[in-house]
């Protein structure tokens, strides 16, 4: 696609990161339950290393995507690999091949690592993009541990 454009996001892009954010959490029906913060997002960029990975798409310098990670250790692979947090496009990019250009581009930065991501059962459409790349899917149900009930466990 014409110009666009792929590349790392730095701090100085958290308060555009964060509205893409924001429109993929009225997407997926999730604006209540967005925590991220520009701050928060600054913060995370700016450390050394950083705390999360994103990678940016713009046509014509304006912020139309981006993939989001962090390298973690695997004990069923022992090594590292890159758990791909997001990937998320605005609607009137979408079709454009910015997905694919994103998860190429995320595919360079896990070269020797490998990945590993989590997507909706009842999503298809990016079950279908993911089998186009050549991804494997497995089911497996996301279980989350809050810290309040963590607190009431205790």
């Amino acid at each position: 696609m014409a110009g666009l454009a792929i590349r790392r996001a730095t701090a100085a892009d958290a308060q555009g990161l964060h509205a893409l954010m924001q429109a993929l959490a009225a997407h997926e029906g999730l604006t209540p339950y967005l925590a991220a913060t520009p701050d928060g997002l600054m913060d995370a960029l700016a450390a050394q290393p950083p705390r999360a990975a994103f990678l940016l798409a713009e046509i014509d310098g304006r912020a139309v995507g981006f993939v989001s990670w962090t390298r973690v250790y695997g004990i069923w692979r022992g090594e590292d690999y890159l758990n791909l947090d997001d990937l998320f496009v605005v609607e009137a990019a979408r079709g454009a091949g910015v997905g694919e250009a994103l998860m190429r581009a995320f595919a360079a930065e896990a070269e020797g690592l490998g990945a590993r991501w989590e997507v909706r059962t009842d999503n298809r459409g990016a079950r279908r993009f993911y089998d186009r790349l050549g991804a494997e899917q497995e089911e497996k149900v996301v279980v989350r541990w809050s810290r309040d009930a963590m607190r009431t466990a205790l």
